[in-house]
């Protein structure tokens, strides 16, 4: 029998307290040795992505850049990671986890299509960007069916089709 399976209150306690503290223990050693074990997994990750998606520029090991800067990936991103004028979409809900971000310009307004990693992982965003409002969506591919949408415009936690979107367009 194990030692929590049976025993006295008092020992059963006195064990429980002792988790507490060791528990406790750990999330504080874990917070000390967190930031260089998750810089050190981000990198991994940034390689990744740059061995997948050529021709990007390593920012930093949180962030990498396309086309001049104009497009950018952050791994561990928040709703504050989105700066004015630019269109944000984030992998979870609230505005959480890695986030691709693209600068608006008139030719972007038309077309913007996801890599095969941000296909059908969109699942909040911040829509930023100056393109025509009531005109920009979020949309889904499907063959020989009408595409799944939504106005891409505002600040959404949760969008309707989450981890359903291909590609941000003009129009419908």
């Amino acid at each position: 029998m194990s030692v929590l399976g049976r025993g006295t209150g008092r020992a059963r306690r006195t064990l429980v307290r002792a988790g507490a503290v060791i528990a406790a223990g750990a999330v504080v050693a874990g917070g000390l040795n967190a930031a260089p074990a998750q810089a050190a997994a981000n990198a991994a990750r940034i390689n990744a992505y740059l061995a997948a998606i050529p021709h990007g520029t390593k920012i930093s090991n949180n962030e990498i850049a396309w086309e001049g800067g104009s497009v950018r990936l952050l791994l561990s991103a928040t709703a504050a990671s989105c700066p004015s004028g630019w269109y944000c979409v984030y992998e979870h809900s609230n505005w959480r986890g890695a986030m691709a971000k693209w600068r608006s310009s008139p030719a972007r307004c038309k077309k913007f299509e996801f890599t095969r990693y941000w296909r059908d992982k969109i699942s909040s965003f911040w829509a930023r960007g100056n393109c025509e409002r009531n005109n920009y969506f979020l949309k889904d591919k499907k063959k020989w069916q009408p595409d799944p949408f939504q106005l891409f415009e505002g600040k959404k936690a949760y969008v309707r089709y989450n981890d359903r979107y291909d590609y941000a367009a003009k129009g419908l």
